[in-house]
Order: structure tokens, then sequence, then C-alpha cells
């Protein structure tokens, strides 16, 4: 009877040479030797044997299958091993009983998909023993290498998927090849964190906060359950790929990569062209998948049938905001908030959510339009079908081909279904909000930093009817947990937000951006307007300096038809990130302290005037003026002054009024 049925087995793995290497083991064994193996021979055998039984998880045809081979030579005049059997994997696989059966050092022995259609089958060269080995290729994003981590100590390197989870409190942050692969991979981890470990609720969030690093126990739970669709080659369900766009031929890998210039997508210096070949690493090609999903620019892609046109991926839409924590654990928990899809949480949350390699079985090729499930399916929204194809086998394997058609449009309401942006409303010239224009997400600019939008990104909007700004969901909750105490009132954290420029059409990449932002607890809990008008009267005290350098070098060169001379913003705009991120972070020391924003107010105005002073007169210097020039040249720098001198005056005048009814000190 089948519900009896047990057989010893021993695992190896093929090597080059013709023998066959034990699981666990590096020493090679010839299965077609007569005589008994003994000592080290022995163990390794001995270590590499495991029990297959009917109700193990394996189907009982495999069992039979494995039951019906020869016993191996090696195996006939031994007392410890007669009766065993022998089961030779090449890329942790191999086919038994019409199925797939996989291995690998974590979860042992599993089977998947049926025996694919096209094997390359490897046999043991001898007539006692011939046992069938498929030789397909698989790369395990669950255990191989392809995470790109610093360490704590400044060490970079890759790491599998499992493994940047149980070791995240051991990382500092995940820094990849782009800002957009950066910001994809962050999505794609909050994905699954909260897949393995919810939370449900937030004392569950306190309890992964305080614990050294992130448990195993309900990490390996859930891989048990979905292991097999982390392969990146499968040849039913490949990670975030279509399998069923195979009767497609494939493009040049270089479709993957944004700057490598194909088909319409030129860049200046990149001179690849649709005919050479390219090719990538496994580890390459999942992070540019991953990518491609959260970012691809649109237009025309390969048509599986007809419809060929696909608008750009939805993270093109808004700047990706990541709350960066001391290392990646608390990253991950910064980011998570509770979820429990049976009570809707997060917001439009629903019970059937799941990210897409949760799916029973792999998208259909053709093209279509859904809303969100919710927030784990939005983080891993498969913009595009995709397929990679292979060359090589083995640790030879490379990506040489991809099939990219277009995927799932996203119908959806970004402000109430986006978790990792902020959102604003336009204001007139004026500076009053356009109530009759719709909120936009808040983007990057590629001059003038991410920082001026501190007010949308930091601080909570107190009139939910009406609204005029929303931060990031994440936001909203750090300051709760922080009223709870779960989390340092003082504490700094920092926003890293992403995104990049696309051309007019949307589908060129022009520019990939990252940029910091400091994110004080004291100014996330703050539910006083007053501190959005301090903050928004700094960042106007910025622009109106940088309109006065504008406007003197403007006047200069339209009185002169000089176009020579540099562009006075690029030596502005990009200096001021820095000091208005201590500006922020000593607001929050005031609302800790309870003291006067003056000090803090004060110094950002100082460091303002200082550079706008000292920009217009290193531009000054550069200018080839003579003669009447350069007394043109002196008349315009005296109004640039006089002009920078009436903003600091007229901040002052407007500053005053929220600042008062505090203790000044260091003043």
């Amino acid at each position: 009877m089948d519900s009896l049925l047990t057989v010893e087995v021993v695992l190896f793995r093929a090597a080059r040479d013709g023998r066959f290497v034990p699981v666990g083991a590096d020493v090679p064994i010839d299965l077609t030797d007569p005589a008994p193996p003994a000592g080290d021979h022995l163990r390794a055998l001995e270590k590499a044997t495991v029990s297959l039984a009917v109700g193990s998880g394996l189907p009982a045809e495999v069992i039979r299958a494995v039951a019906a081979t020869p016993v191996p030579r090696l195996f006939q005049e031994s007392s410890w091993l007669y009766g065993h059997r022998a089961v030779v994997l090449t890329d942790n696989r191999c086919v038994v009983g019409g199925h797939v059966l996989h291995y690998n050092d974590l979860f042992g022995l599993y089977v998947t998909e049926a025996e694919p259609e096209s094997p390359v089958v490897v046999t043991v060269k001898d007539a006692d023993t011939e046992i069938s080995v498929v030789a397909t290729a698989s790369f395990d994003l669950l255990t191989q290498p392809w995470i790109p981590v610093v360490k704590h100590g400044g060490e970079t390197g890759l790491l599998s998927l499992r493994d940047v989870v149980l070791n995240a409190h051991t990382i500092r942050q995940i820094t990849a090849e782009t800002p957009t692969m950066t910001a994809a991979l962050h999505r794609l981890l909050l994905a699954f964190f909260h897949r393995v470990y919810g939370p449900q609720s937030e004392a569950a969030w306190q309890e992964l906060w305080a614990a050294e690093r992130l448990p195993a126990e309900a990490l390996d739970r859930y891989l048990h359950r979905h292991r097999h669709r982390f392969d990146l080659f499968h040849p039913k369900v490949p990670f975030m790929q279509c399998a069923k766009l195979a009767s497609l031929t494939p493009a040049t890998a270089a479709k993957l990569v944004p700057y490598r210039a194909v088909g319409n997508n030129v860049t200046l210096f990149d001179h690849t062209t649709a005919a050479d070949r390219v090719t990538l690493s496994p580890q390459e090609a999942a992070r540019w998948l991953v990518t491609v999903q959260a970012f691809d620019p649109g237009g025309m892609k390969t048509p599986y049938e007809k419809d060929k046109s696909s608008e750009r991926a939805p993270c093109n839409d808004f700047g990706v905001v990541v709350v960066e924590g001391e290392n990646l654990k608390e990253t991950l928990l910064l980011n998570a908030r509770v979820y429990l899809p049976d009570h809707e949480k997060p917001m439009m949350t629903a019970p059937d959510d799941r990210p897409v390699w949760e799916e029973e079985t792999g998208p259909s090729p053709r093209p279509d339009k859904r809303t969100a499930r919710g927030w784990t399916d939005l983080l891993t929204w498969p913009s595009r079908r995709v397929l990679l194809s292979t060359t090589g086998s083995g640790e030879e394997t490379l990506v040489d081909g991809v099939v990219i058609t277009p995927g799932t449009r996203l119908d959806a309401s970004l402000i109430d279904e986006e978790g990792m942006a902020a959102f604003r409303r336009p204001r007139d010239a004026k500076g009053k909000f356009k109530k009759s224009s719709p909120i936009f997400p808040v983007r990057l600019h590629p001059l003038r930093g991410v920082w001026r939008h501190s007010v949308e990104l930091l601080l909570v909007e107190l009139w939910e009817e009406g609204k005029n700004r929303q931060r990031p969901a994440a936001l909203d909750h750090i300051a709760e947990l922080a009223e709870r105490r779960f989390l340092p009132l003082n504490a700094v954290y920092t926003l890293r937000v992403f995104g990049q420029r696309l051309d007019s059409k949307a589908s060129v990449i022009e520019a990939w951006m990252e940029e910091r932002v400091p994110a004080p607890v004291p100014l996330l809990r703050a539910r006083d307007e007053n501190l959005g008008s301090i903050i928004g009267h700094a960042i106007a005290l910025a622009d109106d300096a940088g309109s006065a350098l504008r406007s003197f070098q403007a006047e200069y060169r339209k009185e002169f038809r000089d176009t020579t001379t540099p562009d006075i913003d690029h030596q502005y705009w990009p200096r001021l990130s820095r000091p208005f991120g201590t500006f922020l972070v000593s607001l929050g020391d005031a609302q800790v302290d309870n003291h006067s924003e003056l000090p803090a107010i004060r110094e950002w105005a100082r460091w303002v005037k200082h550079l706008a002073t000292s920009v217009a007169k290193r531009w000054v210097a550069g200018s080839p003026a003579q003669g009447r020039a350069m007394a043109a040249l002196g008349k315009h720098h005296g109004v640039f002054h006089s002009r920078l001198a009436t903003s600091e005056h007229t901040f002052y005048a407007r500053i005053v009024a929220y600042t008062m009814g505090k203790e000044e000190t260091n003043a």
C-alpha cells in the first residue's frame, strides 16, 4: 500500500568529472565502484541520506519511481546502505516520476511542476544505475545572493532574500545600481515583510521592534508554502514573469537596462544597439526585473497579440519615500503599518490582498486593467509582462534575452492607496492654494531639492476635509507609535526619496534622483499649524534669494546679450539641502524642549544670506566683464543685495507671529 511506502535515499550533486558528491559534503564518489564505502565516504553518504515516505509532502508517484530504481553497485555490498537508492541532482533538481524534484539546504526536497516539455537529460553511465537528471536553468532568490547591501562597517555585498531578512539587524541599508532600483527593492522587501510578519497589531509591531533580530520561524513557515514561487527561471511560474510569453522572440537583454541605448531609449554616452549581444548575470537580471515592474517608462512595447501601448509604471508618478532607521530591520518596521487584510488594514486593503508571487498561476499574457486588491498587491504591481531567456547552465547561466509586453494598468486613486508618497495642492502666484486644482504627488526636481516640500513630507494635515497636503502613511504610524512610547520621542529618522524624470512623452528616462530629508519625531508628532508656517516661510526665504540671484543674472545677460556665463542656479540650490536638514532637526529639538524656534530660524536665515551672497560674488568674479560691462555688473550686483536685504526683512516680519510665547535660548 502506498501509505506504507518508504524508501531511503542518498542525495548527490553531479560533479563535472562524472562522479557525484553527496549533498552536504565535498567528497566525490563513484557510484559504480564495487567496493563498499568506508571512512569519510561512508560518513558523507550517511549524512546525505533522507527518508521518503507518503505523507511527507511528496507525491506517491515520486516515491514509487525512486523505489523502482536499481540499488547502485556501490551500495549493494554495504550493510549500512543496502537497499538505499540514489537521487542525482543537477542545478539542485531532477526529474522523477514525471515531476521535477527540487532540493535546497534550507527546505530539503520538494516537488513543484510537472516535467518540462524539453528537458536536457543526463544519465549515470552504469547499467545497474540509470537515473534521469534534468539540467534546466534555476536561480533561487531565497537562497542565492542578489540583493545589494551595505553593512554597518561599510562593507558591501549581495545577500539572498532570506538572508537579507534574517540579517536585517546587521545591514545598514540597501543601495543598488540606481535610485529606482533601490526604491523597487525596498517595495519588494516591504511586501515580503508584511506577508511574513504582518504585523497584525501595534503590540505585535512593538514585539518585533524590541527583538534583536527578525524571527526565523515565521519566515520559514511562509517560505514552506511559497518557496517554489521564488525561482527566477521556473518553467511554469518564473518570479514576477509570464511563462506564456515563450512563444515570442526575445529581444536583447539590454531592454532591461535603461542606460543601454536600445530602440527609442537612446542615451548620450551609451552606444549599445539592438544588434549587440548583451548578457546579464541572474543577480543583475533579477534586480532589473523588479525595477522594470515599478519604474518602466511608457510607450510602445512588444505586443503579445495586438496591444503594444503601455502606460508608465506606477512609481514614475511620485517620489517613493522610504523611512530609514539605524539598520534595515528598523527601516522595514518603520515603513510597516499594521497589516490585517481581513479588517481592511491598511486602508483599501481587501482580504484577498496578496503580492504577485502568491498568485495561484502565472499571469495571462494579455494586458488588462484593474484596481489593486490591497497594499502588497500595489507594492508588487505587475505593470509589465516579462520573460527572461537564458544561455548556459548551472553557475554559467546568463540572461541573454527578454520579452517585455504591456501588463496590468493600475486603476487607482493614488492619494487613497499609495502609502509611500506625499501629496500637495499647488498654489497660485500669490501663494494661495488653488482649491479647484487636484492634489498631486510630490516629485523630485533635478535641481531644486525635495526638502522644499518638507511641509508635505513631514507635517500632519489637521483638516481632513478640504485638505491641501498628505504625508506618507508610515509617518502617521510612526507618530502614533511615539505617542504610545514605542519609539523615542526625540528620535530623528531619515526620509530617502527616490524618483526618475521621463521625457515629455513619458517614454525615455532622462534622470535618476535620490535625496534625503531628516524626519525628527517631534515634528511628526506636532499638531501645531505654526510649525507649517515657520517651515513654509523658511522655504520661501530660500526661494526669494534664488529669485534674486536669477534676476541678477538675467538682467546682466539681457543688457549685454551674454550667454557664456554659467547658470547661477546650479551653484545655489544643491548647497541648501544639508543646512535645511540641520534647521529641521533644530526645530524638532525646540519642540522637545518647549523652547523658541528663533535660534534655528536665525541660523537658517544667516546661511541663506551667506550662500546667496557668496554665489553672487563667485559669479561676478567669473564673468568676463570689462569697462562699461563692469560698471553695469556692479549696478546689478547692488540691486541684488538690496533685494536680498528686503527678503530677509520681510521674512523676519512674517515669522515673528509664529514664534511668540516660548522661551528663547541660545539666541
